[in-house]
């Protein structure tokens, strides 16, 4: 009987170990937080709120890319758009030009004219009196409203220019602030003629050879042009011509009296218009 007791006794005692390692292990499967673990979050919510932080400001700086982007595209457009606005093509340029020389002819703006005429090749072989007839040089200025028919190019026209893209061997234009520069160039011709007739007669006071042979002592006249040039500077907003320029070369060969046969190369003549009073 004794020995029963101790045996149940021993078995309660057994079940009570049991229920109290079986308490501690389910207590032991949820720990409390501890230091570490609160440590851990607060980095994981500071990890998130970081990439959210990247992310905006990524959006934001492809944002700010795009518009700056688009604000330079907007620009050169703008500028494409207001660079377009001048004459491109040869044939642009050429009737620009027409048209800006032509009111010269049409509006009679006050301008000082400077004529210069020498030749850059040998002529010690000349007399004097026919080497002062080779020189010129001339400056006058003329008030506006006064008739330039005789004075501006081409001399004896009522209009300045009637250029075509056939007589112009070379072109370019240049923008300066307002300004447009423009620079067309003649090729070579033989005894060129005023007016229509000749690429150089369409825009420059030409000498004939009528004219030449006109002088005592001078017949058998021939002139070959060549390097002929017009430059106009020409206010873009307003196409009215602030200075101008047409300049050619002419070899010339003739017979003189007491001289025979003389040639005479680079006879340079240049009409210089500056100080445009419209």
């Amino acid at each position: 009987m004794k020995m029963n007791i101790k045996k149940l006794l021993a078995v309660l005692f057994a079940a009570i170990l049991v229920f109290s390692f079986a308490s501690c292990g389910k207590d032991a499967a949820v720990p409390e937080p501890t230091d570490d673990t609160t440590a851990e979050a607060t980095t994981q919510e500071a990890t998130v709120e970081t990439t959210e932080d990247v992310s905006v400001t990524e959006v934001e700086e492809t944002t700010t890319e795009k518009e700056t982007t688009t604000e330079a595209e907007t620009t050169a457009e703008e500028e494409t758009e207001a660079e377009s606005k001048a004459p491109k093509t040869k044939a642009e340029v050429i009737a620009y030009l027409n048209e800006a020389l032509n009111s010269v002819k049409a509006n009679r703006p006050g301008f000082k004219k400077v004529y210069k005429r020498d030749a850059t090749g040998d002529i010690s072989g000349l007399p004097g009196w026919l080497s002062n007839v080779i020189k010129q040089d001339e400056t006058k200025t003329y008030q506006k409203g006064a008739d330039n028919t005789d004075v501006f190019p081409a001399a004896g026209y009522s209009w300045s220019s009637k250029l075509r893209e056939s007589d112009v061997k070379d072109f370019s234009i240049k923008e300066d602030g307002k300004y447009y520069d423009i620079r067309v160039e003649l090729g070579n011709e033989t005894n060129p003629t005023p007016g229509e007739t000749s690429s150089y007669g369409r825009v420059m006071s030409v000498v004939t050879v009528s004219s030449a042979e006109s002088i005592p002592g001078i017949k058998n006249v021939s002139m070959d042009y060549h390097n002929g040039y017009v430059t106009a500077r020409i206010d873009s907003e307003t196409g009215r011509v602030e200075s101008c320029e047409f300049s050619a070369a002419a070899d010339v060969n003739a017979t003189v009296t007491l001289l025979g046969d003389i040639s005479v190369s680079n006879i340079v003549s240049t009409e210089t218009f500056t100080d445009f009073v419209w």
